[in-house]
């Protein structure tokens, strides 16, 4: 891991000017399956490596990142949208210098922006190009528009599910909504609170067989987490795992799929659009 991080950090370093801040959406099919946590400690992984995160609450039911960091949002997106505020003002700042965007209410108004307040948007959004390299949404579950634009919008998708059958059945209708309406972004599947390895490949197995067959398309496994008391501890702490037990199984298997995504980010199989390709596609 040691090794691994160290040579990561090097790209990171020399290629960090050269790549455009990339877009990835974490989502899932059903609410509980652990997207959220997965997501905090996924930034805190990939902040480990060198890169710069922010994240962008995109859950406009539960909005809940800033908790999950044991933080109080002030302001929203919502005052970034109105004019009150700029992007710097709402911008959280959480451990490991991750910042966090708390979305709210106004999360439904960047999907729908109208084009005569864009120009303000894309101003103070611009300027993340300059402090961030990954931005992650952590989109609602589900198959709303909102969640959907998001999607179709972001460079990679990370799915979350579980092992459990309804989890599986609810993944395998986000899988059929997305073949239809995002087209060629990636996705990529996390099996969470899995027991073994073996269980992870097997419940995997049976979403790729499925995908293959009636949706003739494919999916990867970017990896999976165990299922860890610890997560749950960490939780009702009001503290994110990779801070508070980061020896834990669960943050260890984020750490490993933090180096897979970091090593996606620095040799793109297509070219990031930026902040600016980004609100094009959500707003198209």
């Amino acid at each position: 891991m040691h090794d691994q991080a160290s040579e990561l950090r090097e790209l990171v370093n020399r290629e960090k000017n050269n790549n455009k801040m990339r877009v990835i959406a974490v989502t899932s099919g059903k609410g509980g399956v652990g997207k959220t946590n997965f997501t905090v400690n996924l930034a805190l992984a990939l902040a480990e490596y060198g890169q710069r995160i922010v994240i962008l609450d995109g859950d406009l039911g539960l909005a809940n990142v800033d908790i999950a960091f044991g933080l109080t949002a002030r302001y929203t997106i919502e005052h970034l949208l109105s004019g009150e505020k700029t992007i710097e003002q709402i911008l959280l700042t959480g451990p490991r210098g991750i910042g966090i965007i708390p979305g709210g209410s106004g999360v439904q108004e960047l999907a729908n922006l109208e084009r005569d307040r864009l120009s303000n948007v894309i101003v103070n959004l611009g300027r993340l190009e300059k402090m961030t390299d990954l931005l992650i949404i952590d989109t609602g579950a589900g198959l709303g528009n909102i969640v959907t634009n998001f999607l179709r919008a972001a460079d990679d998708i990370i799915m979350v599910t579980t092992p459990e059958p309804t989890a599986l059945m609810d993944a395998y209708g986000l899988l059929k909504t997305l073949k239809k309406e995002v087209g060629e972004v990636p996705i990529h599947v996390v099996i969470n609170r899995v027991r073994t390895e073996a269980d992870a490949w097997a419940t995997f197995k049976r979403l790729e067989i499925a995908v293959r067959k009636f949706l003739h398309g494919s999916i990867d496994l970017m990896g999976w987490v165990y299922d860890d008391s610890l997560m749950g501890r960490s939780v009702m702490q009001q503290e994110p795992l990779g801070i508070s037990y980061p020896e834990s199984p669960a943050y260890r298997c984020i750490q490993w799929i933090a180096g897979t995504v970091a090593g996606i980010y620095l040799r793109p199989p297509r070219q990031a659009g930026g902040i600016r390709g980004f609100l094009s596609k959500l707003l198209r």
